[in-house]
């Protein structure tokens, strides 16, 4: 098969401006490009330090409404200190907790896009 990795995730926000900052500034995602095309035409791309696959900040298309997805999974070496670095950037967070030998939190973007900030073991990962 000719598939070889998910390149990019399409995050729907209502404010490319308002993500930007949420992602850039509290997530401290590096941003890799903000293209501004003719109109309201913009192409936000951001990732994780180190990341292969990135997120793009955009409107809504295709059904899409922001805050819609859910579920997207971040990982950390130490959940305790990313978490208190986060929440010490404003980040709502979710307890931490402790399943299958992996501990999570939650945390959701401005819009409601919802996140699983995670400290896996390696019987965890996929």
């Amino acid at each position: 098969m000719g598939i070889s990795r998910v390149d990019t995730v399409s995050i729907p926000v209502s404010d490319q401006a308002q993500a930007l900052l949420f992602y850039r500034d509290a997530l401290g995602f590096e941003l890799i490009r903000d293209h501004h095309a003719s109109g309201d035409k913009r192409w936000v791309q951001l990732a994780p330090k180190g990341a292969e696959t990135t997120i793009s900040l955009v409107r809504p298309f295709a059904g899409m409404k922001a805050g819609s997805v859910q579920g997207l999974v971040v990982q950390t070496d130490d959940i305790t200190s990313t978490y208190n670095e986060l929440a010490g950037r404003g980040v709502g967070l979710s307890e931490i907790v402790t399943l299958i030998s992996g501990r999570f939190a939650t945390f959701a973007d401005p819009d409601g896009n919802g996140w699983v900030l995670i400290e896996a073991n390696t019987s965890m990962l996929a």
